[in-house]
């Protein structure tokens, strides 16, 4: 609230009574004669209490006055002697809070200026109020629900009530191809501008609260600003833009506006904003985490289905069918026994091979309880694991040749337990798809360290595939080995690199970082 009344009357006795009042208050007097005047000084001090003689304003000049300064007070003072029922109405319509007819003295100007002092106290009280309610409303929106999209259309109708713009608008900062840029993740008054549209971070109000990571509060308007050519939709009267920071880290921008001849923003509201801006952030980011936990569920959900489906698949092919060979050569050997048939060379012939397949049914499930849970690699490390499931590989085809080499690693390996697995299970898969499909002669495993970092390479001279005919057909052909290496390799910081052209092999290529992972773990 201003400290200094505007008195618009030439009258001494006018300027007088209100100076001898407006003493007595704590306040100060500036006296013009005219309304273009007061226009003028109130440019400078858009707030506080103007008094105004009808005999100077005309009582249609009390609406000029109001809409062009709609949060000062104005006293108005009657033209006549003891005024009118009829003048006071009007006045008062057109947006005067008071109005004293004459003869008025000091002690009754006093009285009207309590009046809008009390007046003013109230509407502060009202507005503190109105922040507490809106604050509890947005604490209870932003713990009501962690699904994204529904938690961005309630914080733009929590802010349409509060701040009530012409259009909000929720900007969330996303890594493009491109680079950098801003996505509306919802709006009310921008048109038909669909979520999801990037906005650049250059030449945009949104776009330099992004870079200097402060509010852009442009309360008088864009007119006059380095900002006036950046102005969408209109003239824009009051604009707030404010980031949506968690400690350092910019998520966004929440932005109100509103256009020319509505009542501006203030520093109070721009407060609230902010307040509001910090606590959006803080659901926003906890929606997009509890987001990515779901999102890691499900495909953890899927990966434990797709190792049930290759599980079923491995043993349905191979383990069953090898019992189900000696089930048959035991059913044989019955019948010839049944028969007095026995003759001890094809009895020793039929034993020895239940003898190889009994063998190779033992071999094939410890293969596959190895690939499960490979104690060794929590026991001795990843080179002693891979080097131990190589040699159990080597028994399922005799044809294809297995070629390790480990080079230049560092001994413990510094490489925490979580990226072990992984890197496991990618070159477990790798070698898989090379006994499965690749029809290769020789296998080369190699696992080298450079630059702290840990190269695992799998080659092989089979009959290579078409790599991007394969990616775009894995839901057709039910298969997500390549897909589950790529996101096991992303679990782990890594870079997987496959090359593969018919009639030439394959090469897949790991590179993992070395030392602590992003929780600090490595190993000892």
């Amino acid at each position: 609230m201003s400290g200094q009344i505007l008195v618009v009357d030439p009258d001494p006795t006018t300027q007088h009574i209100c100076r001898r009042a407006a003493e007595k208050l704590g306040f100060s007097t500036i006296s013009v004669n005219t309304l273009d005047e007061a226009l003028n000084h109130l440019h400078i001090t858009s707030d506080g209490l103007v008094i105004v003689a009808l005999s100077v304003v005309a009582v249609e000049e009390i609406s000029r006055l109001h809409r062009s300064f709609p949060s000062i007070g104005i006293i108005a003072l009657a033209e006549a002697e003891s005024g009118s029922i009829a003048e006071a109405t009007e006045v008062m319509r057109r947006g005067a809070f008071d109005y004293l007819p004459k003869p008025f003295g000091v002690d009754d100007m006093i009285l009207a200026i309590r009046r809008w002092q009390q007046q003013q106290e109230l509407q502060a009280e009202k507005e503190r109020l109105s922040e507490i309610l809106y604050l509890m409303e947005l604490g209870r929106t932003l713990t009501s629900t962690l699904d994204l999209n529904e938690l961005y259309d309630q914080i733009i109708a929590l802010v349409k009530r509060a701040f009530l713009p012409d259009t909000v608008s929720l900007m969330l900062l996303r890594e493009t191809e491109r680079g950098p840029c801003l996505v509306i993740a919802a709006q009310r008054g921008l048109g038909a501008i669909e979520p999801g549209t990037e906005v650049s971070l250059e030449n945009t109000i949104a776009g330099l609260v992004v870079q200097r990571g402060e509010p852009l509060l442009l309360l008088g308007g864009l007119e006059g600003t380095p900002y006036e050519h950046l102005a969408r939709g209109g003239p824009i009267g009051s604009a707030m833009s404010v980031p949506l920071k968690v400690q350092q880290r910019t998520l966004g921008v929440l932005n109100v506006n509103r256009r020319q001849g509505r009542l501006n923003y203030t520093e109070q509201d721009a407060q609230l904003l902010q307040v509001f801006a910090s606590q959006i952030a803080i659901a926003i980011q906890n929606a997009q985490l509890y987001e990515s936990l779901r999102q890691e569920r499900d495909r953890i959900i899927e990966a434990q289905e797709q190792v049930r489906r290759e599980l079923a698949r491995d043993l349905h092919d191979h383990l069953a069918q090898l019992l189900n060979t000696v089930v048959l050569g035991i059913d044989y050997l019955r019948l010839l026994l049944d028969r007095g048939q026995f003759r001890p060379d094809v009895w020793r012939e039929e034993l020895e091979n239940l003898r190889r397949i009994a063998r190779e049914a033992v071999r094939e499930t410890r293969s596959l309880v190895f690939g499960l849970r490979p104690l060794i690699l929590e026991t001795r490390g990843l080179v002693p694991a891979l080097e131990s499931f190589i040699e159990q590989a080597r028994g399922g085809n005799p044809n294809l040749q297995y070629h390790v080499e480990a080079t230049d690693l560092p001994h413990p390996l510094p490489l925490s337990p979580k990226r072990a697995r992984m890197v496991f299970a990618i070159v477990q898969e790798a070698i898989n798809n090379v006994r499965k499909h690749a029809r290769a002669r020789n296998v080369y495993v190699r696992l080298r360290a450079e630059d702290n970092v840990l190269i695992c390479e799998v080659e092989d001279d089979g009959v290579g595939f078409d790599l991007s005919a394969v990616e775009a057909k894995y839901d057709e052909q039910n298969t997500f080995g390549l897909l589950n290496m790529r996101e096991r390799a992303e679990l782990i910081d890594a870079r997987l690199a496959i090359h593969s052209r018919p009639g030439e092999g394959t090469r897949v290529t790991l590179r993992v970082p070395l030392g602590a992972d992003h929780n600090g773990n490595t190993n000892s």
